[in-house]
């Protein structure tokens, strides 16, 4: 009866936002790990006598002005976006967890010096400052990377040092203590597992705004280069085409929002999850 009582618990905890957020996610992945098996055409073939066709039978999602299919591109682009999401929030995930529980839990001058770093990098606006930034590095995927996790990592670092406060308050921190163990085992062993709920919850939610944001600077010529096949790039080929080949732009946008959604309502479902587990 125990066994029957804890999987009745663990479906009662998986809501519908985290099986819909989760399907969208999984679908985008396996698409981006394998677009040669999708998509139909090559998506850098040109193809002069189909120039800026309609969607049909053919060409679904229609072509560009070179003939390219656009259901192809939207397609492989899924690899690269994906790997912007993942890449743009790893090392600031990483970094700033570790530094915000060494924050939290020794504070002192340490954490005093690390606040008014963070204090210094929230001063300016987000946006701007990541354009700053790859505009003194130059465009391309890699110096955006950079961008990100020079400034990313401050959320992670405030989160992790908040939850670690908290968690340090807890009697089995204090039993842990107690028992002679030592701070880094306590704190990784100990502190960091219990407070990373909340983290990986912000992590889909940063993942998505990352899709946002690459895109964004895509279209602005900051991200991904011509040719390489990119939703923001996509779009911004489409920019000139919008009211004669709407299909160009239309479609990678599609595919940005039914990615962002699907990250964002995995976020929300795992809130849902881990409340419920909290609470049981």
């Amino acid at each position: 009866m125990s066994a029957v009582a804890a999987i009745a618990r663990r479906r009662g905890r998986i809501s519908l936002p985290l099986l819909i957020g989760a399907g969208i996610v999984l679908i985008w992945i396996v698409v981006g790990l394998f677009p040669g098996l999708f998509a139909p055409y090559d998506p850098d073939a040109f193809d002069y006598d189909a120039l800026l066709q309609a969607p049909g039978l053919a060409h679904p999602f229609g072509t560009d002005s070179f003939g390219r299919d656009i259901l192809s591109r939207v397609i492989w682009a899924a690899r690269l976006d994906i790997q912007i999401a993942v890449f743009s929030t790893i090392f600031a995930l990483g970094f700033g967890t570790v530094l915000g529980a060494l924050c939290g839990f020794y504070g002192g001058w340490f954490d005093a010096i690390v606040s008014r770093v963070i204090d210094v990098v929230v001063i300016f606006p987000f946006l701007v400052l990541i354009i700053a930034i790859i505009a003194f590095l130059g465009p391309g995927l890699f110096n955006m990377y950079v961008a990100l996790a020079a400034i990313n990592w401050v959320s992670y670092c405030k989160l992790m040092r908040g939850e670690i406060r908290l968690q340090k308050q807890l009697d089995y921190a204090a039993a842990a203590q107690v028992l002679g163990y030592r701070d880094l085992r306590i704190l990784f062993r100990h502190l960091v597992p219990n407070a990373m709920t909340p983290i990986v919850v912000f992590w889909m939610t940063d993942m998505a705004l990352a899709v946002l944001l690459g895109s964004s600077l895509g279209y602005l010529g900051l991200g991904a280069q011509p040719p390489e096949a990119e939703w923001g790039v996509l779009i911004a080929d489409g920019k000139n085409y919008i009211e004669t080949a709407w299909w160009m732009s239309v479609w990678p946008g599609v595919a940005i929002i039914t990615l962002g959604f699907g990250l964002s309502l995995l976020g929300d479902g795992l809130v849902v999850y881990f409340g419920k587990k909290e609470r049981s």
